[in-house]
């Protein structure tokens, strides 16, 4: 464990990322930390976080998953006490399994081979709740069977299987975030603020359904407590704010937070579902909403913290609204709404 005072070198990778950049400021903030950032795009990464990192605190370490092998693996590795994986492959569902195979687990593999020869401490994991499947499910935890169907989910499960099996590393870690939104979002929270923003966006049915969601800061928080307080071994924890929200009250503190009525006119679900269905086959991906996208509207789909508030007292940081706040001034800021 990681003493008062005592500094850390940590790898971050996929560093220009939503997690990455998040994590990597926490600990440049902390001070006893000597951080390096993996990135694929140097000159990109400093285009996009450079107003948030301190690039002079910083090693950056340009590093392309679909190309390194082990000597280049073993070279970024080199010195690191923790690394911190959030790189991957994500919000790419028409790529084929093969792509996510490549990025998300023979990467992985690579990476903790690597680490394991240069006798790194610490291996913290970035997986996903994705691997519970498509739900529905409801405080949910770690034990629960894994039964990820997309090619995103059945990489991580296919990661974390190894991991769990790989004694190389005195420490590994491996975190399951449920819907992670912040500054650098490009997936499911953003799509959905576009769709309200543009006044596309219906409650289904009544809006019910429970959803487990966490800031790309208090991520953040969670992995330095982690750091600090893990003990050695295999560690498996679900990573969410402890209260779940339901997507009537998400959605309409984001219409508040957009500067919108929270009032938002609600459809039958089967209506929903027979409309979308038609979109898609008129509109094909100009479509304002799919099948799926409506079924995942009405599927309750909600994680246990309670093992990782346990070991470490974790609490977030951020209100959901203060949190939404950011992420709203950043996509406004760089264009995104």
């Amino acid at each position: 464990m990681t003493g008062s005072g005592v500094r850390r070198r940590v790898l971050v990778t996929g560093g220009s990322g939503m997690i990455g950049r998040a994590v990597t400021e926490n600990l440049v903030a902390k001070q006893n930390f000597d951080v390096k950032v993996q990135v694929r795009n140097p000159a990109a990464a400093r285009a996009s976080i450079g107003n948030v990192i301190d690039f002079t605190r910083i090693a950056l370490e340009e590093g392309d998953f679909t190309r390194m092998g082990d000597r280049e693996m073993r070279l970024m590795t080199r010195g690191a006490d923790v690394i911190v994986h959030s790189a991957g492959l994500v919000h790419q569902p028409d790529a084929p399994y093969q792509e996510y195979e490549v990025i998300n687990v023979r990467a992985t593999q690579s990476l903790a081979e690597a680490a394991a020869y240069n006798k790194v401490e610490t291996f913290i994991f970035l997986s996903s709740t994705a691997v519970y499947g498509p739900g529905p499910f409801d405080h949910v935890s770690e034990s629960a069977p894994l039964k990820g169907v997309t090619p995103y989910a059945v990489s991580k499960m296919a990661s974390e299987s190894w991991l769990q099996g790989f004694r190389g590393i005195p420490r590994i870690i491996i975190l399951r975030p449920s819907m992670v939104f912040g500054e650098g979002d490009r997936g499911n929270l953003l799509s959905l603020m576009r769709s309200i923003k543009d006044h596309k966006y219906k409650h289904v049915g009544g809006g019910e359904a429970g959803k487990s969601v966490i800031y790309s800061k208090d991520i953040a928080h969670a992995i330095s407590l982690l750091i600090d307080q893990a003990p050695p071994g295999l560690h498996i924890f679900n990573l969410s704010n402890p209260q779940s929200v339901s997507v009537k009250d998400l959605t309409e503190e984001i219409a508040e937070t957009l500067g919108l009525s929270r009032k938002i006119a609600s459809l039958p679900t089967g209506l929903m579902k027979f409309g979308a269905k038609a979109a898609q086959m008129f509109m094909h991906e100009k479509a304002p909403i799919t099948e799926d996208q409506v079924t995942k509207l009405v599927t309750t789909t909600t994680v246990s913290v309670d093992k990782l508030v346990t070991a470490t007292g974790f609490s977030p940081r951020y209100s959901l609204k203060a949190a939404l706040q950011a992420e709203v001034a950043w996509a406004k800021a760089n264009n995104f709404l």
